[in-house]
């Protein structure tokens, strides 16, 4: 169902809170939300509510792990053994001054299916607000319960209904969570740039280093009320001898954060493709203690946790430290939402194989595969989802003119989980071949670049829901 937007006319002076209304609304049609439509006295009284909160999904159910290896041979690696480090559902809930509310949510699992994420969504609009906006991605760490289904051992799935259920609950409650809490917020932004290591150096624009976080803070006192980080880096600093339960760097990113400001900080992948974290050796001096010295451990594993631990807190000094700029008072006046539905065409022998098996839950209709890509604008600041992990050279495709100066924020993983996507070029690459072997079709990222530029633009939304059975 396409979004309908109308102006009202009305006959009266409308007062503040109409003008802003109004200012919305045709902001919408016409691709962005602030087109000066608001009078200075009115832009002072409108404002953006922010709510963070964060909720614990570790499990001690014995689960296959996801990350390494495919479904149809054994999972290289035992189900998980302890919990090293938390995993959480994290989320902040922003509200526009119309009253417009939007969730996002990281999560640590290697990925989440769109249907898995509408159920979500159909709980929130039961139980938070009937027209939320949701975007929900996943971390991608390597070290957590097989939440697709990929790794179990053919024809059965490792996805496990109860680990989904509590998993989907703790989604639900982290937003709920963050939604009680919210109040008036003014943000800031930082960016800058911190290594990473890719196998495809070779050029750069297969680097995509480039951090960008956003804090908020409370508007009458300034307290921090949270952050949200973005960079790009595969979450595999433990490797796949580790069976503890783990958001491997992001972890020890947050908790270094947590020592700077004990206040909920979310970390959002981005365009991951086939990029990793720069590793320290294992005799760099600089090598720090692991941060979470009480978590279980898998003695296999040995040093790594204090690699993945020392990643995670360069990352965050880097972030920390970053000069920040403070976004003007009425920043945030600017709040458009928008999902547009994309369709690819699949000819993946392994996803026909996984979908006819429903070893995952994502189906191939007619020979294709329905997902959505989402955007959110917040002033300066637009975020948008990734459904799969994307090649660093497609993203930066991206036309500027799209953007129209917003700093774009990409969620990775967001919406869905559709493995990667690479430039069709680049198919005839045997060096690439694991990669696009895990590609839905050749065409699906220019199918997808197609869906972002709507979305950015505002163009073509809908409502989305999910038709399959």
């Amino acid at each position: 169902m396409v979004f309908s937007l109308k102006l009202k006319v009305t006959q009266s002076i409308p007062d503040c809170a109409q003008l802003s209304r109004m200012a919305g609304r045709a902001g919408l049609l016409f691709g962005f939300a602030s087109l000066g439509l608001v009078s200075p006295t009115c832009a002072q009284a409108a404002s953006l509510r922010v709510g963070l909160a964060q909720v614990d999904i570790s499990t001690r159910l014995p689960l296959a792990m996801g990350g390494y290896g495919t479904f149809f041979l054994s999972s290289p690696r035992k189900n998980g053994e302890g919990i090293h480090d938390p995993l959480y559902a994290s989320a902040v809930v922003l509200e526009s001054a119309q009253g417009e509310v939007a969730a996002l949510v990281s999560v640590d699992a290697v990925g989440l299916s769109s249907r898995q994420i509408s159920r979500i969504e159909a709980r929130l609009r039961d139980t938070v607000d009937p027209n939320i906006h949701l975007i929900v991605a996943a971390s991608h760490t390597h070290h957590s319960p097989d939440t697709l289904g990929l790794w179990g051992s053919l024809p059965r799935s490792g996805r496990d209904s109860r680990y989904s259920e509590q998993l989907e609950t703790g989604v639900v409650q982290s937003v709920r969570d963050a939604f009680a809490l919210r109040t008036e917020a003014k943000l800031s932004q930082r960016t800058g740039r911190h290594a990473n290591d890719s196998t495809s150096s070779d050029s750069p624009e297969n680097i995509h280093d480039g951090f960008v976080n956003v804090a908020f803070y409370a508007a009458d006192d300034g307290r921090l009320l949270g952050t949200l980080t973005q960079w790009a880096a595969h979450p595999t600093v433990l490797g796949m001898d580790n069976n503890a339960l783990s958001s491997d760097y992001i972890g020890a990113f947050r908790k270094q954060m947590e020592r700077f400001a004990s206040v909920p900080h979310l970390y959002f992948n981005g365009a991951i493709g086939k990029v990793y974290p720069l590793v320290p050796a294992a005799n760099d001096s600089g090598l720090i203690d692991d941060l979470f010295p009480q978590g279980d451990r898998d003695l296999d594993v040995k040093d790594n946790y204090k690699r993945v631990s020392t990643v995670g807190w360069r990352l965050a000094n880097a972030v920390w430290n970053a000069p920040a700029v403070h976004l003007s008072p009425n920043a945030s006046e600017s709040f458009a939402m928008c999902h547009v539905g994309v369709s690819f065409p699949v000819d993946n022998k392994l996803f026909k194989l996984a979908s006819n098996l429903r070893v995952v839950e994502t189906r191939i209709r007619s020979g294709r595969i329905q997902s959505r890509v989402s955007t959110l604008s917040v002033g300066g600041v637009v975020f948008a989802s990734l459904p799969g992990e994307l090649f660093p050279k497609l993203i930066k495709r991206v036309p500027e003119a799209s953007l129209a100066g917003r700093t774009p924020v990409w969620l990775g993983m967001g919406q869905d989980w559709l493995g990667y996507f690479v430039d069709s070029a680049d198919y005839e690459n045997p060096n690439l071949k694991y990669w696009t072997d895990l590609s839905v079709h050749r065409e699906a990222s220019q199918i997808l670049l197609d869906g972002l530029d709507k979305a950015l633009q505002v163009r073509d939304c809908v409502q989305w829901t999910d038709d399959e059975e």
